[in-house]
């Protein structure tokens, strides 16, 4: 059932009309059901929503191509064209290539306006933005080195001179040299250092390259030696130690290490000598 905006009674259905008066037939759920007052004056426009952004600007004279503005960029850019016969009357198509010539002086012309104008208008925008950058500075440099206003000098409680802050851009450091020698010397130390250690690594590489594979012999040699011909028989178990570097046996345990430390004199001896070879390479500053 619906409502007539213009009379009280109802109606069974809903009839287009054929006029175009706001007397039209509404529902509860459109905005025109309740009739409000409107304004004499109507509401400005909303402005449209420009989607999208604008690309940046791009730098017409950069830092890298400062000869643009200069008449040999100009010349380069606008050539004159090589075939420069005048036109007869008589040539087919004589008003089209006379068109098209002036068309591409008026280009050339245009772009060497421009350019120059661009130019111009650079330089004044730059000259503008500097002078205000220097008036910028020069207010603030003066605002940092005013004094004080009479009436807070007049006004201030009775204190000496002396025991006012003073305005001085560096803080005095008395301990500064003391503090820079300490902190050379700490840098010294751990400069030291450091070569110290690329040394020990340098003698230690040394020492370890003898074992190093370099050529093709000592290559083959190796593989030998790690994969023979035939069936290695410690490759079955790792309860036994083999020749290979997979078949070491089990890990030592600590109880195993200090057990065979005093076994035997064997191990002893090669105990003793372990402790020798590290004693004489703290010694010496290198391996052995």
């Amino acid at each position: 059932m619906t409502l007539f905006r213009t009379c009280g009674r109802t109606a069974t259905a809903q009839l287009r009309g054929f006029s175009s008066s706001s007397t039209l037939r509404v529902g509860p759920e459109s905005p025109n059901f309740v009739e409000l007052p409107r304004p004499i004056q109507p509401d400005l426009p909303p402005k449209p929503r420009v989607k999208g952004t604008l690309p940046v600007p791009r730098e017409i004279f950069p830092r890298r191509r400062a000869d643009k503005p200069r008449p040999e960029y100009i010349a380069a850019a606008t050539p004159l064209p090589k075939n420069n016969e005048k036109i007869g009357a008589n040539e087919p198509h004589a008003e089209y290539r006379e068109w098209k010539r002036e068309m591409a002086n008026m280009r050339r012309k245009n772009l060497k306006a421009g350019l120059l104008e661009l130019h111009k208008r650079k330089k004044r925008i730059d000259e503008r933005m500097n002078q205000r950058s220097r008036a910028k500075q020069a207010r603030r440099e003066q605002v940092f080195k005013q004094g004080d206003r009479d009436d807070e000098r007049l006004t201030r409680p009775s204190v000496i001179q002396e025991m006012l802050p003073q305005r001085i851009s560096v803080l005095p450091d008395p301990d500064r040299e003391e503090r820079l020698a300490q902190s050379r010397a700490r840098w010294e130390s751990k400069k030291l250092q450091k070569e110290l250690e690329r040394r020990d690594w340098l003698h230690t590489l040394y020492m370890n390259a003898r074992s190093f594979i370099t050529t093709e012999e000592q290559l083959a040699a190796e593989i030998e030696k790690v994969f023979p011909e035939g069936l290695n028989e410690a490759w079955r178990s790792d309860h036994q130690h083999g020749d290979n570097v997979w078949n070491l046996g089990l890990p030592p345990t600590v109880q195993n290490i200090v057990n065979e430390s005093g076994k035997s004199e064997s191990n002893r001896w090669e105990l003793t000598q372990g402790r020798l070879k590290k004693l004489g390479e703290e010694i010496t500053g290198g391996k052995v």
